[in-house]
């Protein structure tokens, strides 16, 4: 209910009454107003027809991800043709022309509708309730911060409270209007069981505070080109590890038979003699081609 410190020699004492009549009723305020926002962007959310060919894009790019991150469980032969596949510099699928960002937002109109009704939804709730706190509340100290921390913080935590001299732990309404708006987006998530982007207090916030962000990204739509582009150079990147090697001799264990384990030596002594010849001949071939 209360918290001490000092400010100009005077301990400073939080009213029980601020916490009963400011911050729960802030804390349920801003829970219900983010409720209320995640089913008015459903309610206002347009039947839009899903884009077969951007299906395709990301549907490619699951498939590369995938390849990434599990192909050590396929042979060296087996990842170098599917890398090939998808990275060869003339038949690639990552290397087929792709439409650029803003072309499907252009040939989809509802598109756009439904980004300007989500940034109405995250705009206005929070031009009120700023509006209502900078009025009602404004000077207001509400909690104190358990710990200790740097002057640092102190813009952060005191907005609309102009004390040199109070200490840094306190935080003002301002302050904890905004600490809420970033930080109860895991209780949406346990209440709703899911991540709504309508829930993106980040994304509100910028919007409202004119960065842009929540516009710009939005209406740049799915970018084909760029998302290609980034898996194309992470695959080129990727180092072949083979986990299952010695699956046999792991699984069988003492039962594995002495012979095999020779035999797998001897095999892998003929592969790597193979090899060196195949060097050898192509160096000795680009040799003969220079002296010509």
């Amino acid at each position: 209910g209360g918290g001490g410190g000092r400010m100009a020699g005077h301990t400073l004492v939080l009213d029980p009454q601020i916490r009963d009549w400011v911050v729960l009723p802030m804390v349920a305020i801003m829970v219900l107003m983010g409720l209320a926002r995640h089913y008015i962007q459903q309610l206002m959310k347009s039947d839009s027809m899903l884009d077969k060919e951007e299906i395709r894009f990301k549907q490619t790019l699951m498939r590369v991800n995938k390849l990434r991150q599990n192909g050590g469980y396929l042979s060296e032969k087996a990842f170098k043709m599917r890398k090939a596949f998808f990275n060869h510099a003339d038949t690639g699928v990552l290397h087929e022309k792709v439409p650029k960002a803003g072309m499907n937002m252009m040939t989809n109109p509802m598109g756009m509708v439904d980004m300007m009704k989500g940034n109405i939804t995250m705009i206005v709730p929070n031009m009120v309730m700023m509006t209502i706190i900078s009025y009602f509340f404004s000077g207001f100290v509400l909690v104190k911060i358990p710990f200790p921390l740097t002057n640092r913080f102190k813009m952060m935590l005191q907005r609309g409270v102009d004390l040199s001299t109070l200490d840094v732990t306190y935080v003002s309404s301002l302050s904890w209007y905004f600490l809420l708006l970033f930080g109860l987006r895991g209780v949406f998530k346990l209440i709703l069981g899911e991540d709504s982007p309508a829930l993106n207090e980040a994304k509100a916030a910028q919007a409202q505070m004119g960065l842009g962000l929540g516009a710009g990204a939005a209406g740049m739509g799915f970018n084909a080109e760029a998302a290609y582009k980034q898996e194309r150079d992470a695959l080129e990147v990727t180092k072949h590890t083979w986990y299952l090697q010695d699956i046999e001799r792991e699984l069988l264990g003492p039962s594995y038979p002495a012979g095999a384990a020779l035999d797998d030596e001897a095999a892998a002594a003929a592969v790597s003699e193979a090899r060196k010849r195949k060097s050898t001949k192509q160096k000795v071939k680009a040799a003969n081609g220079e002296s010509k």
